[in-house]
């Protein structure tokens, strides 16, 4: 990667992105995943860049409103720009209807993709059966609405779920170590995921 430009990648979303309870790496799943993303090869790290924007009790209209605002204010010369999305969790354990949910993503990620090459990453399950089955709708809906953008979508319901996902979150929610890991190590595993990461 040429010293002229910082490969820069912001990842948006709530308290899951930001890796609350993650006790052993901070930055969770997102850390990790920058971390097997140089080992593959994907980029030089440093200098590529990494910025976890993920924020407590967010919902898709919070992240919506505030991701602009935070990525022109972290511009600088040379960087070259990569968004992705993972929320929906606060929404959903709040009862919201998976329709409604992604129609607020479709609305977030076709202003993101104008902006640069955008990545929507579908949250993961929780222990509340109920939650859980709302954001198992909104991750097939996503892929839907992702696929009309022209834009990748990484769903990792079905692995997770296979895997007893929820068994590895600390409080119903938030993944610890052992999730944590198996998230960034599936991301890593979607073609969608190593194109997005590939600093070319």
């Amino acid at each position: 990667m040429g010293r002229d430009r910082t490969d820069t990648w912001f990842f948006f979303g709530d308290s899951v992105t930001l890796g609350v309870n993650d006790s052993a790496m901070p930055g969770g799943w997102v850390s990790r995943l920058a971390l097997k993303g140089a080992e593959r090869g994907c980029y030089e790290y440093p200098p590529a860049t990494f910025y976890n924007l993920g924020a407590r009790r967010q919902k898709l209209a919070d992240v919506a409103a505030r991701f602009e605002a935070e990525y022109t204010a972290r511009l600088m010369p040379g960087i070259r720009s990569r968004f992705a999305f993972c929320a929906g969790t606060v929404d959903a354990l709040q009862g919201a209807d998976p329709q409604g949910m992604v129609e607020a993503l479709a609305s977030l990620l076709a202003k993101a993709r104008n902006i640069a090459p955008t990545l929507f990453i579908c949250p993961p399950p929780l222990a509340d059966e109920q939650a859980c089955a709302r954001l198992e709708r909104y991750a097939a809906l996503a892929q839907e609405v992702c696929r009309k953008l022209n834009l990748p979508c990484a769903n990792l319901f079905p692995e997770l779920m296979a895997r007893s996902f929820a068994g590895m979150l600390t409080d119903g929610i938030h993944p610890g170590p052992e999730g944590n890991e198996l998230f960034a190590s599936l991301l890593m595993d979607k073609p969608e995921t190593v194109t997005f990461l590939n600093a070319e």
